[in-house]
């Protein structure tokens, strides 16, 4: 697995106010409801598996069809890189997995939808509010364009899924499943680097 500052990065903030709001004597069902670190319901882990599979189809298409040479030589210094060099096999698959699970959905999902969004979506409801963090989300994703302004179709994914995670977290009262949808996304792309490559 991968070392990821950036995980790190964005996991403190909701740490803080974990510290914080227990310093005021905030219960812990509270406090965690606050952050969406609880459970959240089963049936929003199947809205979860139906989202992937209804997003995934768009991930697919824009490889194959908008993107090829992308997720056939990926540039150096993106994660497809990484990926497309393991090759594909149920391990490496696992692998991917686990690394986005843990350090790319955990941190994004714990601070965009967790705190960010719960807080957006608390003070200006749902639509307002997850637009926001969706907007939010998406800024450091526009990265992007640094490699190439014409992958700019690129960002409707991470944009798409930003709104769609939200709309779970407002749901489910939880970022469990999103994270679930976000590691799947972003496995399904390094998947399709190392099957392209």
């Amino acid at each position: 697995m991968q070392f990821n500052l950036l995980t790190i990065l964005l996991l403190l903030p909701s740490l803080v106010t974990l510290v914080v709001l227990r310093l005021r004597r905030q219960p812990w069902d509270k406090i965690l409801s606050l952050l969406g670190w609880q459970p959240g319901s089963p049936i929003y882990y199947l809205w979860a598996l139906l989202l992937f599979l209804l997003t995934a189809g768009l991930l697919v298409l824009i490889a194959i069809f908008v993107f090829p040479d992308l997720y056939r030589h990926p540039p150096q210094g993106v994660t497809l890189y990484y990926y497309a060099r393991l090759g594909l096999s149920f391990s490496s698959i696992g692998i991917a997995f686990l690394n986005e699970f843990f350090f790319t959905a955990l941190g994004e999902e714990v601070f965009f939808r967790g705190l960010l969004g719960g807080w957006f979506m608390r003070r200006c409801g749902f639509l307002v509010g997850n637009a926001l963090q969706t907007l939010v989300f998406l800024l450091p994703h526009l990265t992007v364009l640094l490699i190439g302004t014409y992958f700019w179709p690129l960002l409707t994914a991470p944009a798409l899924m930003g709104w769609l995670n939200g709309w779970l977290r407002y749901k489910s009262q939880s970022i469990l499943p999103g994270m679930f949808v976000h590691a799947l996304g972003n496995t399904l792309g390094d998947a399709l680097a190392m099957w392209m490559a």
